[in-house]
């Protein structure tokens, strides 16, 4: 027998566990940790399905690609810490709304005076000390 067919023959404990509200609770804790517990998350969304079970395997498949942005008070304090607080005056234009958010980070897009499209990756705050 599989590990995955193991799961899904186990006592209805185990079901409780894996109901669909506690993986949707894990699933949107998981989004909104930032950093290595992200990570952990995303890592296991890409592992061998047959591993997990399925309800489990479909909570880290949505923690892959679901993590939370930063809200817009602290993506400016944190641009303002890190590019001074003229920091807007150094582009022409800054796209508010990230394209990819990610585990320690999130990416947005702006423009340059000189017209020049550029990728502007801004790290979540704290995350560099926890990797440390």
């Amino acid at each position: 027998q599989t590990p995955r067919q193991q799961a899904n023959s186990k006592p209805s404990a185990q079901v409780g566990i894996f109901s669909e509200s506690n993986a949707e609770r894990l699933a949107q804790g998981l989004c909104r940790m930032r950093g290595a517990a992200l990570k952990v998350g995303q890592l296991l969304s890409i592992q061998d399905e047959s591993l997990l079970p399925p309800q489990l395997q479909a909570v880290f498949d949505r923690v892959r690609d679901g993590a939370d942005v930063m809200p817009r008070a602290q993506l400016e304090k944190t641009l303002r810490n890190e590019l001074g607080k003229d920091w807007i005056g150094k582009v022409k234009e800054f796209d508010w709304n990230p394209i990819a958010a990610a585990s320690i980070g999130q990416v947005h897009q702006a423009i340059l005076h000189d017209g020049m499209k550029v990728a502007m990756k801004v790290q979540y705050p704290g995350v560099a000390e926890s990797i440390h």
